[in-house]
């Protein structure tokens, strides 16, 4: 027996004739396995690494989407985005081609004209298909004496990209350049092209399409801005 106090307890030796249970054995820890202490400690570590990754995901992806627009047009000193039955902004901007500078104003409310009015770039690649079927439209309204005007506004282009591409898809009507996103960021909060405005005589948002407008829906504006102006 052990001695008195000191918290120790004799366990008992097995039969000597081999009878009972035997002793239990003793848990041996597989040949290379740290201490539970350890293992705890690293899980620890590494499940607050992977929690500071994800904030900082989080925090960086959050603050990207908020800013950033699949175009040239984004920045942080984008105005908010002119919404239908607003009054669309006025502006001057240098001709593309030369010559006079393309006002919306004067093409649009101050002649009582609808206008069209289409922003895109020759980098955009919805812009590609779409500025054709603009300019073949155009031509067509003026050749029959529609009201309606088509102002182009070429995006933060380089100038003979712009021209050649202007030259390529057949446009005839005025085209002003805003390299400095004067016009698409801060007055009309865009961040992306291609994006075109419908605004009726008075100078007021008719309808906006976002991406590239189609054949169906261009017809289906142009009755509204003609039938507005009336």
């Amino acid at each position: 027996m052990a001695p008195p106090g000191t918290g120790t307890e004799a366990i008992p030796a097995p039969p000597a004739d081999g009878s009972g249970p035997p002793p239990a054995p003793t848990p041996t820890p597989a040949p290379g396995t740290p201490p539970a202490g350890p293992r705890k400690l690293r899980a620890l570590i590494l499940g607050c690494v992977l929690a500071v990754a994800l904030a900082v995901f989080l925090f960086v992806g959050l603050g990207t989407s908020s800013n950033s627009g699949s175009g040239a047009g984004s920045g942080s000193g984008s105005g908010p985005v002119v919404g239908v039955g607003d009054l669309a902004p006025g502006f001057s901007l240098p001709s593309l081609t030369g010559g006079a500078a393309v006002s919306l104003d004067a093409l649009g409310p101050d002649r009582h004209h609808p206008v069209v009015l289409n922003f895109f770039a020759s980098w955009c690649i919805p812009c590609q298909k779409e500025t054709p079927l603009l300019a073949r439209t155009a031509a067509a309204e003026q050749a029959k004496g529609s009201p309606v005007q088509f102002i182009g506004v070429d995006v933060a282009d380089k100038t003979s990209d712009a021209l050649a591409f202007v030259h390529q898809s057949g446009i005839t009507y005025p085209v002003g350049t805003d390299t400095e996103l004067r016009v698409t960021s801060v007055l009309y909060g865009l961040n992306g092209e291609p994006n075109t405005f419908f605004i009726d005589a008075s100078g007021h948002v008719l309808g906006h399409v976002i991406g590239a407008v189609s054949a169906v829906q261009l017809t289906q504006w142009l009755h509204r801005l003609a039938g507005a102006s009336g």
